[in-house]
């Protein structure tokens, strides 16, 4: 095996006298006839001319040999120093092999590019091509971020470097790859790379293996930077310049390719957000939480988001939030979640969007329908806010349509009149209500001052007696509230709570209300019959109420006597013709200041015993039997064992409430 050969020099002078011919010494080395010997054959050394040891080396990548010159002169040769130097010789015919070759990655590359594919995408295709036909061991692009002003990585091989992708970013200058960029120049360094001044090492990258690198800057036709091209060798002096040819080519064809994709993207998301009211199916036209669920999905590909949350304010009804959360998933299926709580919102997103930029527009055009929040990794530039706000006046537009249309199915009152217990479990999907709940049913009758004003702060009042986990539902003069029921069972001083606040609702806004809680709904199916009992109590406490402001009633309290309703229902006509015939005596007690309606109820209350109602109203019995003979005078009746003493007695407290009304009234 030939370890080292001096050849002489064509001119047929000594070691001294003539040039080197290093395919001469290929020949004789026999490389040229057994190419099997470039991957395994030795260097072999030769003296040039001015007795400089040149090495030559078998490339066995380009199938040709590089003849390289040391910096130190061979012991008793030549004193001088050069500079080491690199020339690629090729055996004949392989310089064109390799001309056909460049031509070919370059003319996939072009195909690669036209495409017009996904920015990241189509990087990743050009990486693996180029790692391919150059043999590199990485190939990394980073691409330059305007808004945070880095040189972030974005494509790399397979590999330990894969862990890097989108974590390491470099400013301007910033290790080699950054100085290529700062610079716009390429960079090669043959050796010794960890060593570079400019050197800077990452943990995600086990760049302690490379021993060469090839950096080249990705600059456009108006040399704005897009990035820079980077290629990494295990073997020293692994590029040379037909890599770097290559490398420059790719540089350029990426930054036409990033420069074609980015263009063709905006053009994509401009004609989708043109038709962006056009998607939308007819379901989500007709009906409010469809429509903010289709939107919120559509909205991810449209501004390029990972997280969408629409909440939306109706003008009309003053009831819950609806806020609708969609997240980009890696598979692309996205989700999309509801919700009317604002601490599950918030909740949501402390968890899916802590270190997410963040931007929000108003939804409408003029009067605000919500607000539309936008979360991703970059930042949102100028362009990106301009299209949130035409995406977002289009949508109020629609919320505003859609709005008019579910005015009469709004939540609350589909919840309070529906007769189908699926429909009542499906709202309260809609409404993400999973556990046992308590329904409060509120009627309002009466405000002093503007309804808009006290109906937010009923609301308000609502919704902090309810607690963070409670749903307030408000449509009209109409509301509900759900209140979390945790076990089972409601807070034992939840009634007393609310019936305060809204007392003091009443001090401040001149509020009369009634309200009736019904029973825990244990599961979404059962919940219609919670609301039929709370609407019993509500009837109650409107019927049988003290004449308060605020009144409110119990299921809990009234169950037992609830038959009484049917009841008095049925004795009301009687009831109603027995109190028209007490108006004499009405009249009597009004003009003469007496109490003869209060004796007949008192009496009545005992069963016509006379010796009863005397001890009760503290009078002899023959004073009692005076006032009822002028009782029947004026009434034209018998007070005796035949008189409905049950029937006289209901009607003669309704003859005692007119009379203390009229009294009431000419007192003022």
């Amino acid at each position: 095996m030939l370890l080292l050969r001096r050849i002489r020099s064509r001119s047929g002078g000594g070691s001294r006298g003539g040039s080197l011919d290093v395919a001469e010494f290929a020949g004789q080395a026999g490389y040229r006839q057994n190419p099997s010997l470039w991957r395994t054959a030795p260097a072999a050394g030769v003296v040039c001319a001015c007795c400089t040891p040149v090495v030559i080396i078998p490339c066995w990548r380009h199938r040709g040999f590089a003849a390289v010159t040391p910096t130190v002169a061979t012991a008793g040769r030549c004193t001088a120093r050069r500079p080491p130097r690199r020339v690629l010789f090729m055996p004949g015919g392989h310089q064109g092999a390799l001309a056909e070759r460049r031509a070919a990655v370059l003319s996939r590359l072009v195909l690669l590019f036209a495409q017009g594919r996904d920015l990241v995408e189509l990087a990743d295709d050009a990486v693996q091509l180029v790692a391919r036909e150059t043999g590199a061991a990485a190939v990394f692009v980073y691409l330059w971020d305007e808004d945070e002003e880095r040189l972030v990585l974005r494509v790399a091989t397979p590999g330990p470097q894969q862990t890097g992708v989108g974590e390491i970013r470099l400013r301007l200058g910033e290790g080699i790859t950054g100085w290529a960029a700062l610079r716009r120049r390429s960079v090669i360094i043959d050796r010794d790379l960890q060593e570079d001044p400019r050197f800077i090492g990452f943990d995600e990258i086990e760049e302690e293996e490379f021993r060469s690198i090839l950096a080249v800057p990705i600059a456009d036709e108006q040399s704005r930077l897009r990035g820079v091209f980077a290629l990494y060798s295990k073997d020293e002096a692994a590029f040379g310049e037909d890599e770097l040819a290559i490398a420059v080519e790719v540089g350029r064809l990426l930054a036409t390719g990033l420069l074609r994709a980015e263009t063709v993207a905006d053009l994509n998301r401009q004609s989708a957000a043109a038709h962006f009211l056009l998607d939308f199916p007819s379901v989500a036209r007709t009906a409010l939480v469809p429509c903010l669920q289709f939107a919120a999905r559509r909205l991810l590909d449209l501004l390029d988001i990972d997280v969408c949350m629409l909440e939306y304010i109706s003008r009309r009804e003053s009831g819950a939030t609806p806020i609708i959360f969609a997240f980009r998933s890696v598979d692309g299926d996205n989700r999309v979640w509801s919700t009317h709580s604002r601490v599950a919102a918030q909740s949501s997103i402390d968890q899916n969007c802590a270190g997410l930029e963040n931007s929000s527009v108003a939804i409408g055009m003029g009067a605000s329908h919500g607000v539309l929040s936008c979360y991703r990794r970059a930042r949102f530039r100028a362009r990106d806010f301009e299209r949130m706000s035409v995406l977002a006046t289009q949508l109020g537009v629609l919320l505003e349509a859609v709005d008019l249309n579910s005015v009469g199915s709004s939540l609350a009152t589909r919840l309070r009149l529906t007769q189908d217990d699926a429909e009542a479990a499906r709202i309260l999907s809609e409404l993400n209500v999973e556990g046992p709940v308590c329904p409060v049913v509120v009627r309002v009758h009466s405000v002093r001052g503007d309804w808009e004003t006290v109906s937010r702060s009923l609301k308000d009042t609502l919704a902090s007696v309810a607690g963070a986990r409670g749903i307030v539902l408000l449509h009209s003069t109409w509301g509900m509230v759900l209140v979390d029921a945790p076990g089972g069972r409601v807070s034992a001083d939840f009634s007393v709570r609310l019936l305060k606040a809204l007392q003091r609702l009443s001090d401040e806004t001149g509020l009369r209300a009634s309200v009736g809680m019904g029973s825990v709904s244990p599961t979404p199916a059962q919940i219609r019959q919670s609301i039929n009992h709370a609407r019993q109590a509500l009837d109650w406490t409107e019927a049988y109420g003290r004449g308060l402001p605020v009144t409110l009633a119990s299921y809990a309290e009234i169950r037992d006597v609830l038959p009484l309703v049917e009841v008095v229902s049925s004795m009301a006509p009687k009831i109603a013709e027995t109190a028209r015939a007490l108006d004499p005596l009405v009249r009597y007690d009004v003009a003469q200041g007496s109490h003869l309606v209060r004796t007949l109820a008192v009496l009545a209350s005992c069963g016509g015993s006379v010796n009863e109602a005397a001890v009760r109203l503290v009078i002899h019995r023959n004073t009692l039997r005076q006032r009822m003979q002028r009782i029947e005078q004026l009434l034209g009746l018998s007070l005796d064992a035949t008189t409905d003493w049950p029937v006289l007695g209901l009607s003669t407290r309704v003859a005692a409430i007119r009379v203390d009304k009229v009294r009431a009234a000419s007192r003022r």
